[in-house]
C-alpha cells in the first residue's frame, strides 16, 4: 500500500515537472524570435541612417507601420519565412533631423516579442 502511494505521489511530481518543461520551452523559443525581431529593427536603423536622405527613396518621408507601403517594408528578409520590416521616416522634432520608426512583425514569435518597434532621430547634413 505504501508503495502505491509513493509511485502515485511520484507521478504526479513527473507530470508536474513535465508541465513545466513544456512552458519553459515555449518562453525560450519566444525570448529568441524576441531578440531576434530587435536585431533587425537595429540592423535596419543602422542600414536607414547610413543613406543619403536627398537622393534615396528608402528614406524619403512617410512609411505606414501598418501596411505595406512601396519603399517602406521588407518581407522575408535574409530569407527567414514570417518576418516583415516596415519602417516610416518623418521631419523631426527641429531642422535637419529625422524621426525613423522600424516596426518588425515576426508571425514565428508564439505570444511575446511578436512586434517589436523601434524609434530614433537622426541628424542628416
Amino acid at each position: 500500500m505504501e508503495v502505491l502511494i509513493c509511485v502515485l505521489i511520484l507521478t504526479t511530481g513527473m507530470l508536474a515537472i513535465a508541465g513545466l518543461l513544456a512552458v519553459t520551452t515555449q518562453m525560450h523559443i519566444g525570448a529568441r524570435e524576441a531578440a531576434r525581431s530587435t536585431r533587425l529593427a537595429q540592423a535596419k536603423i543602422d542600414e536607414l541612417m547610413k543613406l543619403d536622405f536627398d537622393e534615396n527613396d528608402e528614406v524619403s518621408i512617410g512609411g505606414d507601420l501598418a501596411s505595406n507601403e512601396a519603399d517602406h517594408f521588407e518581407e522575408n528578409p535574409d530569407d527567414l519565412d514570417g518576418i516583415t520590416i516596415r519602417w516610416t521616416v518623418a521631419d523631426g522634432p527641429i531642422t535637419d533631423t529625422r524621426l525613423l520608426t522600424v516596426r518588425v512583425e515576426n508571425l514565428r514569435a508564439q505570444q511575446y516579442g511578436r512586434q517589436v518597434e523601434l524609434s530614433t532621430i537622426i541628424r542628416y547634413w
